[in-house]
């Protein structure tokens, strides 16, 4: 593959009709959120609910997702009423 230079790809991107350069620059906001590190984004909250998280399966704190989804099902039945 052909080593292209931040100023080649500026100069395409200044030949692209207005209309396009909305589209351009969330392309480019995507294409840096998936190279970036997303752990490094982590609030510390996140960082310890995945550490509970990881304990829980350690000690084998499992529920089922058959059953997860029974008591989600049973807590909004008793929220909505």
């Amino acid at each position: 593959m052909k080593t292209i230079t931040p100023l080649q790809v500026t100069k395409k991107i200044n030949s692209l009709p207005v209309a396009l350069l909305q589209e351009v620059d969330k392309y480019i906001d995507f294409l840096n959120y998936k190279y970036s590190d997303w752990a490094e984004q982590l609030s510390e909250d996140q960082i310890q609910l995945i550490e509970k998280g990881t304990k829980d399966i350690e000690q084998n704190r499992l529920i089922p997702h058959k059953e997860a989804k029974e008591r989600i099902k049973e807590y909004i039945k008793n929220k909505s009423i």
